[in-house]
């Protein structure tokens, strides 16, 4: 398991004190500048992750989201249920004031690294020395820089990144930034082995680019820093494409990003020496940089994109938790990641088993959670449904995903119904392209992965309990060959669902299925996405389909039940559990 990840309740104690800091009352109140306002989350965050490092201290008040019956405060939320029992009688003390917050940590705050906006990849480089060094980061020249520099508690500044990148080294300033802080902070060990994030840079932050949006201070990622910076993660933000320039650095040689890219995940690979998975969090941003998405500028489609990047990670041994645009925000981690989670979590009692009948066996893979941010956030929607229990229900919850969010993991043990099963997401205790596993890797040079891949699943599907991965993606790189199968069988033995193709349908009694189609549900025409999902039935029974929805909640999944059986009773419609599903599908197969 990986270095930051989850220790016994034994080892934890609840904190004196708890303050939480109201970030929207803060940014209300801030002066009617929104380079003000970004720098502030950003100080924010930071801050939070250097004083929340060794223990709960600190919860900011940011993140609003969905709830059962409309938008709800995230945080409020989650501290609530925190109080219910870990922190039930440690005190809290509100504030929404900046100066007041650094008063108030005032022993934690020793200065600051100042970031230069003419290079905006130093935004990153600032967030990793954070990490690192303890300092805060103040953008140069910015009213924050005047306001707690040059006045107020007057912070030294420790180190100053302006001027500091020109090109010089790899045709590229903003390439150079991560160059230096490679060599720095990464090189030298300083950085976690185990984990690095992926968050856009400063480049929303420059009004004369395409995408200028300071108002979304939620998909700029800002609050998801405080964890990676308590953890002294390493920072980028850097297009995957070896053969397009990205506009957000045009004038730098063809491929300068992608070959810098390999460069950071190379030396990662060199920290861990190939004994761990490296921890990506973060995403492709999509809809400012490296496609051709709207104001991105590029040439490449969004999703291609985020397979060509998940390759990459794949072939240097690093999997992704994916915090991709829309619930892309995560407040609070750097705090809950001290939640107190059991050594082991069990699922409910394997469900007895059914006679093969000639029906349409269906398996709806409710993902995708391969995201700590998505899990957390959408959980008050899906999970408090009062739907929820009705009928089984298949929840693709990535297991590794309990290393940011171990309360989430303990929430929903704790509050199952007999109708909840919880199954791998993109696949497994982690998202990569298992085949670049093994073989030439992309030409990256590194040893065979697999048997590495096998341990780090086991651990995690031994703690909570899984035993089936519903979706393995590979991306652009082909079926599953068996000796891949083979290893999957090892840590997932009742069960995989695919992307793509694979060699063989049952090895070693694991069964392997494809799903058959994505489906996206209009809650005002149900009825339409029942017809959509029975184009797919045949006349052949027994048959067994799975479909992929994402981020849908039980009340409407029961509404494409009712209407799969009310509209189509010919197909004669079984909707199972995934273990009954792949119990039936094995059966099937040796028949």
């Amino acid at each position: 398991m990986t270095a930051i990840l989850i220790l016994s309740a034994a080892f934890f104690a609840a904190p004196s004190e708890i303050v939480c800091f109201d970030m929207q009352q803060c940014l209300a109140e801030l002066p009617d500048d929104s380079v003000l306002r970004y720098d502030a989350v950003k100080l924010v965050a930071s801050l939070q992750g250097i004083v929340n490092r060794d223990e709960p201290r600190l919860v900011i008040r940011f993140l609003n989201g969905p709830g059962p019956e409309g938008a709800i405060s995230i945080d409020d939320y989650w501290l609530a249920h925190m109080q219910k029992d870990w922190l039930n009688d440690v005190p809290v003390r509100r504030m929404a004031s900046l100066d007041d917050l650094l008063a108030h940590f005032t022993a934690e705050v020793r200065g600051v690294v100042v970031w230069d906006p003419e290079v905006v990849a130093t935004a990153n480089a600032a967030a990793t020395i954070c990490g690192v060094e303890g300092w805060l980061p103040v953008r140069a020249d910015s009213a924050l820089y005047a306001r707690i520099v040059d006045g107020g508690p007057h912070l030294p500044v420790k180190l100053s990144l302006v001027d500091k990148f020109d090109g010089a080294r790899s045709g590229s300033p903003k390439c150079d930034a991560y160059l230096w802080a490679k060599e720095e902070y990464l090189d030298k060990g300083r950085c976690n082995p185990e984990l690095m994030a992926y968050y856009i840079d400063a480049y929303s932050q420059q009004p004369d680019k395409p995408g200028f949006h300071y108002h979304d201070l939620h998909n700029a990622t800002l609050a998801n820093h405080d964890y990676y910076i308590a953890n002294r993660a390493f920072f980028f933000d850097l297009g995957p494409w070896a053969d397009e320039v990205p506009v957000d650095d045009p004038g730098q040689p063809m491929g300068t990003d992608h070959d810098t890219l390999i460069a950071l995940l190379r030396s990662q690979y060199e920290q861990n020496q190939g004994k761990a998975f490296t921890t990506v969090g973060g995403f492709v941003p999509w809809n400012l940089k490296y496609t051709n998405h709207g104001p991105a500028g590029g040439t490449h489609e969004p999703v291609p994109t985020e397979w060509e990047y998940a390759a990459i990670l794949s072939a240097h041994n690093a999997i992704m938790d994916a915090d991709a645009l829309g619930l892309s925000c995560m407040t609070n981690a750097s705090t809950y990641m001290h939640y107190p989670l059991k050594p082991r979590y069990e699922q409910n009692p394997r469900p007895e088993p059914q006679p093969l009948k000639d029906k349409t066996y269906v398996l709806v893979y409710m993902g995708d959670y391969d995201s700590a941010a998505w899990l957390s956030t959408h959980i008050p929607s899906v999970w408090d449904d009062p739907v929820r229990g009705e009928f089984p229900i298949a929840w693709a919850f990535n297991p590794n995903l309990a290393a940011r969010a171990p309360y989430v993991f303990d929430y929903i043990y704790a509050t199952k119904s007999g109708n909840d099963w919880f199954i791998a997401g993109d696949s497994g205790a982690g998202y990569l392209n298992p085949n670049l596993l093994t073989g030439d890797r992309l030409g990256s040079g590194l040893p065979d992965a697999l048997d590495l891949w096998v341990k780090h699943n086991r651990a995690w599907y031994q703690r909570f309990e899984y035993s089936i991965t519903g979706f393995v993606i590979n991306g652009f790189h082909g079926d599953m060959p068996l000796r891949v199968q083979e290893a999957y069988a090892h840590f997932s033995p009742d069960g995989v669902g695919m992307q793509l193709g694979f060699e063989k349908p049952l090895v070693n009694g694991t069964p392997f299925v494809r799903h058959v189609s994505d489906i996206y549900p209009k809650r005002d025409n149900l009825a339409a996405t029942a017809a959509e999902m029975a184009r797919f039935a045949k006349p052949e029974k027994p048959q067994f389909l799975i479909y992929r929805m994402i981020l849908q909640r039980p009340e409407t999944l029961k509404g494409v039940y009712d209407h799969l059986r009310r509209d189509f009773p010919a197909e004669n419609w079984e909707i199972c559990d995934p273990y009954t599903f792949f119990d039936l599908y094995e059966r099937f197969l040796q028949n």
